[in-house]
């Protein structure tokens, strides 16, 4: 298949997000697969703008039970995705290929923090990877946290942190439960774990998050204390040395990665590409990467990568 640039994206963009144009397109020129063909090249987002022009475009199905143009670009563009982005992202019963193909598009964006809550930490040089806490103040301890919005519920997923700074102990990686627009509620500190919080994140509840009641879990590192804690938002958090290697030093700078696998419902912690225990199973539902500050030191850089060789 010709590989369209850049330039001919554009003309082809301008060309269906002309309203005054689309039915002599339609009409006069062009079939239904040269229109799919054309509409592919279009994000998911102009695939809804050029839904609302017309009832043959738009909608996920017409009245007769056919798809719309639309919703077949969609569908053509997710049966062209990779295995591993097909494993991941699995069609759900209420969901367009559109709202699928918005998915994909956010599982091949690099990693960022989303959503920052709380009022002590910011990003590092308006990097929404990077996160620092921007308080200096010593004399008491306020966690705040950091959320990315992609949402994890199928297959195997990989990042990698780096905890920088000073005190790497006072910062915690891991994952969370998907928690829409947290970061608006104004909250002057946000610690997932912490029990004040249980019953309105309850409230967060769905039917995506599956039936395990791990909620949240997440890495402390520094020294000999690599702890794991995890947390069922019912009752207090449960704490743990990390498995198998329990003595391994994780320090300031070390690439610690992370592996969801959501096939067996397990949580892997790598240090440095090398594999060093599992933090958590029987994991399933829809989870989000995460990162945690407790006190000004360390700073916390997320990055999407492959999963080393054993």
């Amino acid at each position: 298949m010709h590989k369209i640039s850049i330039v001919e994206q554009f003309i082809i963009k301008k060309i269906l997000l002309q309203r005054s144009i689309y039915h002599q397109i339609i009409m006069d020129s062009f079939n239904n697969d040269i229109v799919i063909r054309f509409a592919s090249y279009l994000s998911s987002q102009d695939l809804v703008n050029l839904s609302l022009t017309c009832r043959k475009f738009g909608g996920s199905q017409l009245h007769d039970g056919e798809s719309s143009l639309m919703e077949d670009t969609a569908h053509q563009i997710m049966c062209d995705a990779n295995e591993d982005e097909k494993e991941a992202l699995p069609k759900l019963a209420d969901q367009t290929y559109i709202e699928l193909y918005s998915e994909l598009e956010k599982l091949r964006e690099p990693r960022v923090f989303d959503q920052l809550i709380g009022e002590r930490i910011s990003y590092v040089d308006n990097d929404k990877s990077h996160i620092k806490y921007n308080k200096k103040e010593r004399n008491y301890i306020r966690t705040d946290t950091a959320i990315s919005n992609h949402v994890m519920r199928a297959g195997k997923h990989y990042v990698t942190f780096v905890i920088g700074g000073t005190n790497i102990h006072f910062a915690q990686v891991g994952i969370v439960r998907p928690l829409k627009n947290w970061d608006k509620k104004g909250l002057e500190c946000f610690d997932p774990m912490d029990r004040d919080h249980y019953d309105e994140l309850q409230q967060e509840r769905t039917e995506r998050w599956g039936e395990s009641n791990v909620h949240s879990c997440r890495l402390t590192v520094g020294g000999f204390n690599n702890i794991v804690s995890s947390c069922s938002w019912n009752h207090s958090y449960v704490t743990e040395h990390l498995r198998e290697r329990e003595n391994e030093v994780f320090t300031s700078g070390d690439r610690i990665g992370m592996l969801l696998d959501l096939d067996f419902g397990t949580l892997c912690v790598y240090r440095n590409d090398c594999r060093v225990g599992v933090m958590a199973s029987g994991l399933s539902g829809e989870y989000c990467w995460c990162g945690v500050m407790i006190t000004p030191g360390p700073d916390i850089h997320i990055e999407k990568g492959s999963i080393p060789i054993d």
